[in-house]
């Protein structure tokens, strides 16, 4: 078994989900809570034993082949990380439908997407069905000062 950046980059997520399964399985759950079967840890724990799975899936059938470092795209990845850091620290001010519009629809143009309609389709709709999701549905509280101001949202 040869190491190449693949089963590197596999062997790093399994690193970091299993970390994320153990700090899964120390969320505490409410005593009414403990027997239900969905509770506080449920969520975290179905996504770490996706993550472990994948990355070791990953692991195993990556290719025996050398990589080359220099034919992967590191511009992109750091200016996606520029741009993920940018979302982070205007989501409180701008509000989260504006800034997660805007964070998809740099992302989707800088990665290659150069059709508007396509770009559209792909982020407003998802923004406004995942903002309607968490407020409307399962009420958790999204400060959002746009929505707010056109009387969408209280």
């Amino acid at each position: 078994m040869r190491i190449n950046l693949s089963r590197i980059s596999a062997l790093i997520f399994l690193l970091l989900f299993s970390i994320y399964s153990y700090l899964a399985g120390e969320i505490r759950v409410f005593s009414f809570d403990v027997d239900a079967p969905f509770n506080a840890k449920t969520f975290p724990k179905l996504i770490s034993y996706i993550g472990i799975l994948f990355s070791f899936l990953a692991l195993v059938f990556s290719k025996n082949e050398d990589e080359p470092v220099s034919q992967f795209e590191w511009l992109k990845v750091f200016v996606l990380f520029v741009l993920v850091f940018t979302y982070g620290l205007i989501i409180k001010t701008v509000g989260f439908f504006l800034s997660t519009n805007l964070f998809l629809i740099i992302a989707y143009y800088y990665l290659g997407v150069r059709s508007i309609k396509l770009i559209l389709f792909c982020s407003v709709p998802v923004v406004a069905g995942l903002q309607f999701m968490l407020h409307d549905l399962l009420d958790v509280y999204i400060r959002d000062p746009l929505l707010q101001s056109i009387g969408i949202i209280s």
